[in-house]
């Protein structure tokens, strides 16, 4: 089922695995797409959704935009409730030596009972958010 749509991003709910997948197809994190994170942060909320599946991997060379997938998740889920929340992202082999890097220097931590992943595969990411 589709959630949201524009050219930059696509939001869709699998009610098979019980997750939301957000794709992103241009080569750098636009408004539209920020639009589409928020949204599915939302949904996540509103449909008691545990599960999120970012695929961010495009061929484009890390940017600093990346690191703000977890300032959004933070502000957006914060008041959650308690129960655990799953998030992977698929970026490339550079973004996620970027994230990772990004993300034990300045990145703001998730909310506790939030887990968030990056994968440079999608079906590693998928693999996990199957079994949580």
């Amino acid at each position: 089922m589709t959630l949201y749509n524009s050219p930059e991003a696509l939001l869709t709910y699998n009610p098979v695995s019980e997750t939301l997948l957000l794709s992103c197809s241009t080569p750098q994190l636009s408004a539209a797409f920020n639009q589409a994170y928020q949204r599915a942060l939302e949904e996540m909320r509103i449909q008691n959704v545990d599960k999120l599946l970012l695929d961010l991997k495009r061929n484009a060379p890390p940017t600093d935009e990346d690191a703000e997938l977890l300032r959004p998740l933070t502000k957006a889920l914060a008041d959650h409730a308690t129960r655990p929340l799953f998030i992977a992202a698929v970026v490339s082999e550079g973004q996620y030596h970027h994230q990772i890097g990004s993300l034990l220097a300045t990145a703001p931590l998730p909310p506790a009972q939030v887990q968030f992943n990056y994968f440079t595969s999608r079906r590693d990411a998928t693999q996990w958010l199957s079994e949580n």
